[in-house]
């Protein structure tokens, strides 16, 4: 059986990201959701905080202010500056949309101002298409990969196979 959602239309315009965020983990441990992972969000969330502000108001985030959000320094790389891994990064992105999309479904804001569909970077658009390289071709036998080389080191690769199989070993 679905549950269902509880949507309303009345919205606290006094609401901030930290009551936001501490709501959305109470409903964490309401399901039932391990100590760990209510502490792991707890620490997406807290890069949330330190980054848009804990005491702004969640009706003064703008779609900017998140895709902002989403490609700052304190998302994207370690302390030590280094980037981090996509797995870290999404993660911290993903909490931070499930904790505005709490807020819109459980009447507390309006409008989440993320994209639900996806994590959003300036300038995306969903029309750009990365070309992916392209892969070896396999030959007739499993496994084997066919190289594509140039006429001439092909005809000098047949040369050396060549002599190294027509040539009759002598026994000393």
């Amino acid at each position: 059986m679905a549950r269902k959602s509880k949507i309303s239309t009345t919205t606290n315009p006094d609401l901030t990201l930290s009551s936001l965020c501490e709501a959305y983990l109470a409903s964490l441990a309401e399901r039932g959701q391990s100590e760990g992972t209510i502490f792991s969000y707890r620490m997406e969330l807290n890069t949330a905080k330190a980054v848009l502000g804990a005491d702004t108001l969640v009706s003064d985030l703008t779609y900017d202010a998140i895709a902002a959000f989403n490609t700052c320094d304190r998302v994207m790389k370690k302390k030590t500056g280094k980037p981090k891994a996509e797995p870290s990064f999404l993660k911290t992105r993903r909490t931070l949309r499930l904790c505005l999309a709490f807020g819109e479904q459980s009447g507390l804001i309006a409008k989440s101002p993320v994209d639900a569909r996806k994590d959003v970077l300036p300038g995306a658009t969903g029309d750009a298409t990365t070309p992916e390289p392209e892969k070896p071709k396999k030959g007739k036998r499993r496994g084997a990969l066919v190289l594509e080389v140039s006429q001439p080191e092909a005809e000098a690769a047949a040369d050396v196979a060549e002599a190294m199989f027509a040539a009759p070993e002598t026994a000393a």
